[in-house]
């Protein structure tokens, strides 16, 4: 360290000391001029302190919050929800079709054959419908070695249908007279004497019927449905039938179990009053039967399980039961279904019925209920694409009093039929096949059986075993249309009786029945048209010695106005 005048350390402080030490009065009488720099290394040193340590304390004050009470009011939601508005679809297709109220047909054929035919209709209407219903047909040709042959229909029928917001009430009645004579012999092996009055049958036949039912498009609602019937006949002879009919249904589905789909409960009713007359009996009759049931359904299976409770009351009231059920099984939507069950039943095949059947019957029948001990049933409807629909079923029933027709041989010329009854076994199946392309063309085949084993009697007599047949149409341009059916009607047996009391058997052969048919539009609404039947010409028999005509044909005009 280098100065203008050079201190030792010890002399600094020793004058540092003295500044601090002398007292005031001396520095003041003695001035000192000196000036002092020193040049050295500064160490700053910070003296020791004492801190005071107070740390800060919150106060404890005790805050009471007053005790609070409240409650909830319940408030229903009622939102409104206002869906937007969808713009209609325009669907691009064929217009409607022209709708025609009135529809008649006329013509003429050969044997004496006249036609005509009027339907009567409203136009397409959302809340009613109404039709009239009229034909005559009539044939007075002769048949070769037989009696007169002379027959005829004629009927009128209305029918109408009021649709309401979820119900339908449909209503119908007629009135129907057919003409037939019995003329299942030949005169020249009798020798009697028949006029056209002797041979004779007319059938006059009224009935009214009434349906009202739910269409509810809800599933889960009460559906029902009640049904009113009357059908009268009466013959030439003075043997009157009048059956009044009450039917009802109804059903609703539950959601009981959580392991199907849903549960059905329903119960369906028929009451049946029948009043019968005849030349040498008057009889009355009831039926009732009442059919409880459970359904349900889940996936692709449905079931359905009931008891049918029938009473019998005539000269003899009784009680039957029979229990039913059946198996759905969808196995493709839309396309395959296959169903099975078993049921029984007890029905009272009366005059009107049967003389339907077979017009040359007796104006006096030996009328029996008939019971279905045990029916197991099977069926099955397929559809192949849009064009092709499939369907098959099977019978087998134990029927208890199944009857027969067979010819009357207490008088003679034995042109009547009466009836047989027998315990048999029925097996009975059919099958179909149709093609069909919009209104172009249809085609459809059908092949049927049934194989029946009676207990007492030698054959099921007048039942073919089996029948096929087929139909086609064909539509060409809306201008020409062919239509053709064929049938065969394999052989039938039936019952003759000797001057001894034996019994003899009789084969009717099978037959062919093949037939024809043309119309050509000349408009829409005018067309001419040729039905030709029976084009092999063979005598056919449906009833024994009664043959059918031989080759027919009749044209005439339909319009539509």
């Amino acid at each position: 360290m280098n100065s203008k005048h050079h201190m030792s350390p010890i002399r600094i402080v020793f004058l540092m000391a003295l500044l601090f030490i002398v007292p005031a009065s001396v520095s003041l009488a003695q001035v000192l001029n000196e000036q002092v720099t020193v040049i050295g290394a500064y160490e700053p040193v910070i003296p020791e302190s004492n801190k005071i340590v107070i740390n800060p304390s919150a106060s404890e004050t005790e805050v009471k919050l007053p005790e609070m009470t409240y409650r909830i009011e319940p408030v229903q939601l009622k939102p409104v929800l206002t869906p937007e508005t969808i713009p209609s679809v325009k669907l691009v297709g064929e217009p409607q079709k022209k709708l025609y109220r009135n529809y008649a047909r006329a013509g003429f054929g050969n044997y004496t054959s006249p036609y005509l035919e009027l339907w009567a209709n409203t136009l397409r209407s959302k809340t009613y419908g109404l039709g009239v219903h009229l034909k005559h047909l009539s044939s007075s040709g002769e048949i070769k070695d037989y009696a007169i042959a002379n027959n005829s229909i004629n009927l009128i029928e209305f029918q109408g249908q009021r649709f309401l917001d979820n119900h339908t009430l449909t209503g119908q009645a007629g009135f129907r007279r057919n003409v037939v004579h019995h003329y299942g012999f030949k005169p020249a092996e009798f020798d009697i004497f028949v006029t056209d009055v002797n041979l004779k049958q007319r059938f006059n036949r009224l009935n009214a019927a009434f349906d009202f039912k739910s269409v509810y498009s809800d599933k889960d609602k009460l559906n029902h449905r009640i049904g009113l019937a009357f059908n009268n006949v009466s013959d030439r002879f003075d043997t009157r039938e009048n059956n009044i009919a009450i039917n009802g249904s109804a059903d609703k589905r539950f959601e009981l179990f959580s392991f199907t789909d849903y549960q059905q409960l329903g119960i369906e009713t028929d009451v049946s009053f029948t009043g019968y007359k005849d030349s040498t009996l008057k009889q009355n009759t009831t039926l009732v039967s009442v059919r409880p049931f459970i359904g349900t359904e889940f996936e692709m299976y449905a079931f359905r399980l009931g008891l049918d409770i029938t009473f019998k009351g005539d000269t003899v009231s009784k009680a039957y039961l029979f229990p039913f059920a059946e198996a759905q099984l969808r196995i493709i939507d839309d396309a395959l279904t296959v169903k099975a069950g078993i049921t029984g039943g007890l029905k009272r095949h009366g005059f009107d019925e049967l003389s339907d059947l077979n017009p040359f019957v007796q104006s006096v029948l030996p009328l029996q209920y008939t019971r279905e001990r045990f029916t197991f049933y099977a069926m099955a409807r397929a559809s192949a694409g849009k064009h092709i629909n499939l369907s098959a079923s099977f019978k087998a029933s134990t029927i208890e009093n199944a009857y027969f027709f067979v010819n009357d041989f207490s008088q003679e010329p034995f042109n009547r039929f009466t009836l047989i009854y027998d315990d048999a076994d029925l097996l009975a199946g059919r099958f179909e096949a149709e093609f069909h392309t919009a209104e172009k063309v249809r085609v459809k085949a059908f092949a049927a059986f049934e194989k029946w084993s009676p207990k007492t009697e030698l054959h099921a007599w007048h039942k073919p075993a089996s029948t096929i047949g087929g139909e086609a149409y064909y539509n060409l341009g809306d201008k020409l249309i062919v239509s053709a059916k064929a049938k065969y009607n394999a052989k039938q047996y039936a019952r003759l009786e000797n001057e001894v009391g034996s019994v003899s058997v009789e084969t009717l052969k099978g037959y062919v029945d093949l037939g024809m048919g043309l119309e050509y539009r000349y408009t829409p609404a005018l067309s001419a048209f040729l039905n030709l039947n029976n084009l092999l010409g063979t005598r056919n028999y449906i009833w024994y010695n009664y043959p059918g005509y031989r080759f027919t044909v009749m044209g005439g005009l339909s319009y539509s106005f």
